[in-house]
């Protein structure tokens, strides 16, 4: 269990010194031991409290990385190939949503079919109008 004072934990958790002092204060932020010299922190808790500050950017470290490092190399050709079979299967995902969207198209058509035949047969046959006239509606016969 490493620990450090209040002035050492605010410089490596890239704050100030207040800010860690307040963080002890309101509890937020515990302490290891408190001593004649100041607060004693826990690395650990100052981190958890304060991610600890990056010293250099990527792009920095990107740039001071000598490419030819033999300690890790880069499989760029399996690297490659792995981003080549994610492609074919996006583009596999991609037919198959394709597809079954022509087939929800076309089974609502179907359905919307289905139910225009049902409220039709629900319905009936439109009554025929009479074809009597102003005597035959009078004395109940048809003219003919």
């Amino acid at each position: 269990m490493a620990t450090v004072s209040m002035t050492k934990g605010a410089e490596l958790a890239g704050v100030s010194k207040g800010t860690v002092s307040k963080a002890l204060k309101s509890g937020r932020l515990s302490y290891a031991e408190k001593t004649d010299n100041g607060y004693l922190i826990d690395t650990s808790e100052l981190f958890r409290v304060f991610p600890p500050k990056q010293k250099e950017t990527v792009a920095e470290s990107r740039s001071e990385t000598p490419s030819g490092n033999s300690e890790t190399p880069i499989n760029s050709g399996g690297l490659q190939r792995e981003i080549e079979l994610l492609r074919e299967q996006l583009q596999d995902r991609d037919s198959v949503v394709a597809d079954l969207r022509q087939r929800l198209d076309k089974s609502e058509d179907e359905r919307r079919e289905a139910q225009a035949r049902v409220i039709g047969l629900l319905t009936g046959p439109e009554p025929a109008e009479s074809k009597r006239g102003f005597f035959g509606r009078l004395f109940g016969k048809a003219d003919d």
